[in-house]
């Protein structure tokens, strides 16, 4: 009985050629995910660049994600809240850029095209140079190029890919 439910649901997949609702969802999700955490491992090089201290240690540090809230309620040395600023500045500025660059045309969408490319070397550079992986200066480029790529598209189409299978399921 289990394989059959099987076979039908594999039958189900090869005639919709892969394009079913729940698993564009799931990938659409799994790619947001993987996106923060990438943004989170880039903010943390920024500010390790920002701060000239040593390179740090590659670890999920969801934290990261309360370092506004902390620098509203004057919660951070200023040392700190100035990192805070630029790492978290940088992000923003890079999402402003991309989106600015798929909604405007014309020269102000080139604009925002090369601002979001000027912000993806940097980023590249900050987590080649304060990024720490044991595995020699290949896996420092290799780190820093999956991380950049990571931030620069999978935010996007995670996000694509959630709102088409949502509306497809309604």
């Amino acid at each position: 009985m289990g394989g059959n439910g099987f076979s039908r649901t594999a039958r189900n997949v090869a005639a919709n050629q892969g394009d079913v609702p729940w698993l564009r969802l799931l990938l659409g999700l799994l790619l947001i995910g993987f996106f923060l955490l990438a943004l989170m491992l880039q903010i943390q090089t920024s500010e390790a660049f920002i701060l000239n201290g040593a390179p740090v240690t590659l670890s999920a540090d969801w934290g990261i994600l309360r370092q506004p809230w902390d620098l509203m309620h004057g919660q951070l040395p200023l040392n700190m809240a100035k990192a805070v600023i630029w790492g978290w500045g940088i992000e923003l500025v890079y999402l402003v850029c991309v989106v600015g660059g798929a909604a405007v045309h014309g020269r102000l969408g080139g604009l925002f095209k090369t601002g979001a490319l000027l912000l993806i070397i940097f980023d590249f550079w900050t987590d080649l140079n304060y990024g720490t992986i044991a595995s020699g200066i290949g896996g420092q480029i290799a780190f820093a190029a999956i991380t950049s790529f990571m931030v620069a598209f999978f935010g996007t189409i995670g996000i694509k890919m959630v709102f088409s299978a949502i509306l497809e399921m309604v």
